[in-house]
């Protein structure tokens, strides 16, 4: 059966947001691809008719275009925004992103969400142009990381590309139990070149 989340607002007077249409469409999107969101399937699983669906959006392609510019949003430039606000060195910044696939339960859920955009991207040239754009900030934002430590442009470019890749499957490693001590080692690795030593007992 679709994953879809039913917001408590639905159930008192069955009015729904944009941001409601949207969450239910990247969940079903996690789950069954870009074929599944279908305005069906997500007005049933939100326990409304499709006319609450198309009084928020003129068509399925409108609300597709959302859901990309949400996701755009939620999972890279509100995370930026944060880290430069929150981790004021480029060392803690660096930590605070290799954490990112383990901090919340809501992880596995975004790395799902994500892997089915990658898919959609494949066959759809407004996916195909955010996600580009997606990954060329991310790189963009890591990179400055590296060069902000004093390592020149490729050095900064080859360790970038090596924390995203941990960033984007770390999510489904079954090492979660241990993910600080790997966060750290792979930050050691990185910009020390060393694994750190273990700490005394």
């Amino acid at each position: 059966m679709p994953r879809v989340a039913k917001p408590a607002v639905a159930a008192a007077s069955n009015r729904l947001e944009v941001a409601d249409w949207v969450h239910a469409g990247l969940l079903l999107l996690a789950d069954q691809g870009i074929v599944g969101v279908r305005v069906e399937a997500l007005a049933r699983g939100l326990g409304v008719t499709k006319g609450s669906f198309y009084w928020h959006f003129k068509d399925r392609e409108a609300l597709l275009r959302e859901m990309l510019q949400s996701w755009r949003r939620r999972a890279t430039l509100s995370v930026i925004e944060r880290l430069q606000g929150r981790a004021t060195t480029p060392v803690s910044r660096l930590d605070s992103l290799l954490q990112l696939p383990f901090a919340s339960p809501k992880a596995q859920d975004g790395a799902s969400v994500e892997l089915a955009i990658r898919l959609w991207a494949r066959q759809d040239a407004t996916a195909r142009a955010v996600l580009e754009e997606i990954d060329m900030l991310r790189m963009g934002f890591i990179c400055a990381i590296f060069e902000e430590l004093g390592f020149g442009s490729d050095d900064a470019q080859a360790r970038a590309s090596l924390v995203y890749g941990f960033m984007r499957e770390g999510a489904t490693l079954p090492s979660k139990l241990h993910a600080e001590t790997l966060t750290t080692l792979i930050s050691g690795l990185l910009v020390n070149g060393a694994v750190p030593e273990p700490a005394s007992a």
